[in-house]
């Protein structure tokens, strides 16, 4: 059945080459996504190896978050738009979970988060998640676990206000537009843990922040964050 399985999936590649989403240059064996030259290109923020984080300075008033990454550098019309876009907009779920399992390994290798007890992804409101069909940091998160080994928890945090876009508004009017917008519901089972923080993109932190806010009633929770992108004057 496998051998079948391979002969279909070979005869499909031949007339259906699978392309690079960047270059759209056919994906040779062993490639997926994205073609070897392609990754390399990927503007990566390599925080997890300099002094300087600036993901980390955006939450340097919690005291209860130790470590902060970003994987990329994200601006308009460059590559991480592309990929982000991909995944958020055109559902691209499969992309979605590389890009975490691809993160993941580049910063596992490094020392950061081996700790964690759970992965949590920045939660969608339900009519958001409903009318998306999926929430994106939701899949990031899976990628993640697959390398970190820990579960991924979508049950302890909850949006229970539904907000409008955060893209045109103000860095004021983003935090103002997330206040009290999260809520923790099982502190009993947080009590005491470490949990990694996945977010798609960061720009001022706003939502991330708020995040951070409803999960800081936890007695003694250690908050790590990551995202996928940082947008910003970062380059």
């Amino acid at each position: 059945m496998l051998i079948i399985r391979k002969l279909l999936n070979d005869v499909i590649d031949l007339f259906y080459p699978k392309a690079c989403l960047l270059c759209r240059k056919s994906l040779i064996e062993g490639e997926e996504h994205l073609c070897m030259d392609c990754l390399c290109d990927l503007p990566k923020t390599n925080f997890h190896r300099n002094t300087e984080n600036p993901a980390k300075e955006l939450f340097a008033g919690y005291p209860n978050v130790p470590e902060a990454l970003s994987f990329l550098f994200y601006e308009k019309e460059g590559i991480t738009q592309e990929i982000v876009h991909s995944i958020k907009y055109y559902g691209n779920r499969n992309l979605a979970r590389y890009m975490g399992r691809l993160a993941a390994l580049d910063i596992y290798e490094s020392g950061y988060y081996q700790d964690i007890d759970a992965i949590i992804p920045i939660p969608l409101h339900k009519k958001k998640k409903r009318k998306r069909g999926f929430n994106q940091s939701e899949i990031l998160s899976l990628g993640i676990s697959e390398i970190y080994c820990k579960p991924v928890d979508t049950k302890s945090v909850i949006r229970s206000v539904h907000t409008s876009s955060q893209t045109k508004k103000t860095v004021y009017d983003r935090h103002t537009n997330v206040e009290n917008i999260f809520k923790t519901v099982d502190i009993e089972a947080l009590k005491g843990k470490h949990v990694l923080l996945v977010d798609d993109v960061i720009t001022t932190g706003a939502t991330t922040s708020a995040c951070i806010d409803a999960l800081s009633v936890v007695p003694d929770l250690k908050i790590s964050v990551f995202s996928l992108a940082i947008a910003g004057s970062y380059l």
